[in-house]
């Protein structure tokens, strides 16, 4: 859908809904977290995690965006997810690129 999402480790899970605090979210969420560092938890938000907390907090952010340019996509029809080759080409660019990085300036 959004190739920002290789920032997380790919396409945000979802995980499976289980009431709060117990065993089978904590599970579903470590399920979710799988190469990843965010998941949405269904029914009751969103996990991220980072090396620091403002890392987790930024990720946190983008998982909002995110989300709500899906929402907005589904308004108008069906999203389409990028495929595994999309979101390498846009791994490989970032690193190129050093994107997203506050050094970046588009055009160097």
């Amino acid at each position: 859908m959004h190739y920002l999402t290789v920032r997380l480790g790919g396409v945000v899970r979802v995980a499976d809904y289980a009431t709060f605090g117990s065993p089978e979210l904590a599970a579903s969420v470590v399920e979710g977290l799988a190469d990843r560092s965010a998941v949405l938890m269904r029914n009751h938000g969103a996990v991220a995690t980072g090396a620091s907390i403002e890392q987790a907090c930024e990720r946190l952010e983008l998982v909002e965006w995110l989300s709500d340019v899906y929402a907005r996509a589904a308004a108008l029809g069906t999203p389409r997810l990028l495929d595994e080759a999309e979101l390498a080409a846009a791994t490989d660019t970032f690193t190129r690129l050093n994107y997203g990085n506050r050094s970046y300036t588009p055009g160097c």
